[in-house]
Formats: structure tokens, C-alpha cells, sequence
């Protein structure tokens, strides 16, 4: 199967020492949802931000479509889009300006009817006038999301995708999610909602101390832990670790 992500050796230290990520490979299968699980300070963001070519890698390769992320950095950013946990959005543009605006950042062409098929399908057209300031917690999650799929990107990184949205709300994202990836992008995310990676995900990484600690096929791993959820799991090898 063709892989939409690899890391390869891949460290970060910081000029007083301290080790953020400490020799991570992983893997990504094309089209597939993988959750990346980890207590905070695991070094889940400082993966994210190297792999989206934020963070400098200490050593180490990162291919994203095959692509060198640091060799061909803009060609390898052109493939992926990062929800970050936190909102950035101009608080006085309204709904729509704000997909437009982002899709001319990312050097895509003027496109209103996909424009309005993503905001249809995040449950936001109906609020396309609306400035972003009065928008409540969870539609600027959404609107953080509309905004990433303006690059189109083939691989797409969910950091706590639903934190702040409502369990109706959560659900149909989710059902976005599942449709994105059933036409063909791959789909990496970070979620403290244990419960939604068991339901969602069809594999599961665990990073720990900057390295990752398993990463197994989601119903293998339930299997080889019987009678235990996701939760769990998570909790028994966190404890084994340390």
C-alpha cells in the first residue's frame, strides 16, 4: 500500500538539551485514519509541527507523498493542511471571506462552488455572512477545519478536532471526516475523547517521552487486550511505562 506519510529517525533537541522527539518512525498508510495518542507533553505537537515543517528536526527524514518535507518544503506543504487545537481566524471577517481569503493564501485557484460544498458540509453556508467573532466555540472549530480543506491537501493533520463542539455537532464532523476519507485523503489525529479514536480510528500510535511506544492496527489491538476499551488500554501501558 502506498504510504501518504513517513517519518524516518526523525529527532528534535533543543539548544538546552532537552529531547522533544527522540528517534520517532512512523508510517501512514494512504487513506486511512491514524490517531496519534499521548499525555501531555508526550510530544504529539512537536511531531505535528515537524512533520508540517514548523518545527526543525534534529536529524531524521520526514516524506510526505513521497515528497522530502525539508528538501522541497513547499511542494510537500502544497500536500497536507494542519487543524491546529487552537483557533486562528480573523475575528471581523465574515464566514465566507474567511474560506476565499485562505484559498488565495494557498495559492488555489478562485473556486465559490467548492466553497460552498464545504460549508454545506460542515453545517456552515447558512452562517456565510456572519462575521467570525459571532460565531460560537464550536462552529469556529468547523471553521478552522473549512479553512484547512481550502489547500485541498491529500493528508490532513485534526489536533483535538472536536474539542468544544457539541455531541450533535461532533457527530455530523465526524461524518465529514469519514467522507474525506473515503475520497482518498488520509487523516491523522490527536483527541483526548479516547472513546471517539476507538470508534474512528483504524490504527493507533502511542507516543510517550518524544518516541513512540506501539502502534498497532485498531482492532488488533483489541483483540490482544480482550474485554478492555481504548481507555483502558491507554491507561495500562502509560502505567507499565513509567
Amino acid at each position: 500500500m502506498k504510504l501518504a506519510l513517513e517519518v524516518q529517525d526523525v529527532s528534535k533537541v533543543y539548544g538546552d538539551g532537552t529531547k522533544a522527539l527522540d528517534r520517532v518512525s512512523l508510517d501512514v498508510k494512504e487513506g486511512e485514519i491514524l490517531a496519534l495518542l499521548g499525555e501531555n507533553g508526550a510530544g504529539k505537537t512537536t511531531l505535528i509541527g515537524t512533520i508540517c515543517g514548523m518545527v526543525q528536526p534534529s536529524s531524521g527524514k520526514i516524506l510526505v507523498d513521497g515528497v522530502d518535507a525539508w528538501k522541497n518544503y513547499r511542494e510537500a506543504r502544497s500536500r497536507l493542511a494542519l487543524v491546529p487545537q487552537e483557533i486562528a481566524l480573523d475575528p471581523f471577517s465574515t464566514v465566507y471571506q474567511t474560506v476565499r481569503f485562505a484559498r488565495g493564501y494557498f495559492g488555489k485557484r478562485n473556486n465559490p462552488e467548492f466553497f460552498e460544498k464545504t460549508l454545506k458540509d460542515l453545517s456552515l453556508w447558512d452562517k456565510k455572512d456572519r462575521k467570525v467573532l459571532t460565531l460560537s466555540g464550536g462552529m469556529k472549530r468547523r471553521m478552522s477545519i473549512a479553512k484547512a480543506l481550502m489547500n485541498e491537501p491529500k493528508l490532513l493533520f485534526l489536533d483535538e478536532p472536536t474539542a468544544g463542539v457539541d455531541v450533535e455537532l461532533r457527530k455530523s464532523m465526524w461524518e465529514m471526516v469519514h467522507e474525506l476519507r473515503k475520497n482518498g485523503m488520509t487523516i491523522v489525529l490527536t483527541t483526548h475523547y479516547l472513546e471517539e479514536a476507538e470508534r474512528h480510528a483504524d490504527r493507533i500510535a502511542f507516543i510517550s517521552g518524544g518516541s513512540i511506544k506501539m502502534i498497532e492496527d485498531k482492532e488488533k489491538l483489541m483483540n490482544r487486550f480482550e474485554g478492555m476499551n481504548l481507555e483502558e488500554i491507554f491507561f495500562k501501558l502509560f502505567d507499565e511505562s513509567e
